[in-house]
């Protein structure tokens, strides 16, 4: 093998390490820069489960809580949207963010098989139930006990548009 061919090989490894350290190393920085952004005050506790809503509801206001990662396009994508709503319903909606790639204990024991995926509460801590119209323009994810076949759990897996957050509140009896 020729000098120069030797050298091209060093050269080529070289950048390939390089390569993976940069890219390993801006995705831990963005993994701490989104692992608390939406949570208001404090993190999620990760003792809650879909029957200990008061861990994290707050008084009177019904909750989205958006579980991602901060590695997630789609949840990428959803972000400005998620962000602005959150800005925008302060104090009339309460909005959770849980990246559950860096933690998957803040998933609570609530289904996430793919992300992005929220699970709507209305201010009881009660599962919300879609009007026909919402569910009819929103895709969501209705859970039922078996033996009862009483609604517990609402959820929609993909992206959600601030304006379709906006309807889904509405359709709850929320004014935005």
């Amino acid at each position: 093998m020729s000098k120069g061919i030797k050298i091209l090989i060093i050269l080529i490894v070289i950048a390939l390490i390089a390569g993976v350290f940069l890219l390993k190393r801006g995705r831990e920085s963005s993994n701490e820069a989104e692992e608390i952004l939406f949570v208001e005050e404090e993190r999620i506790p990760l003792e809650y489960t879909i029957f200990d809503m008061d861990a994290f509801l707050e008084p009177g206001l019904p909750l989205m809580l958006d579980m991602g990662s901060a590695s997630c396009g789609p949840c990428l994508q959803m972000k400005p949207d998620l962000k602005a709503f959150y800005e925008e319903s302060y104090g009339k909606v309460s909005v959770r963010y849980a990246d559950i790639w860096a933690d998957p204990a803040l998933s609570g024991g609530l289904p996430a098989y793919a992300v992005p995926v929220q699970y709507f509460f209305n201010a009881d801590g009660s599962p919300y139930v879609p009007s026909e119209e919402i569910l009819s323009s929103i895709g969501f994810s209705l859970y039922s006990l078996k033996d009862s076949g009483e609604h517990v759990l609402t959820g929609h897996y993909g992206m959600l548009s601030k304006e379709q957050m906006y309807a889904i509140f509405r359709d709850m009896g929320v004014e935005l």
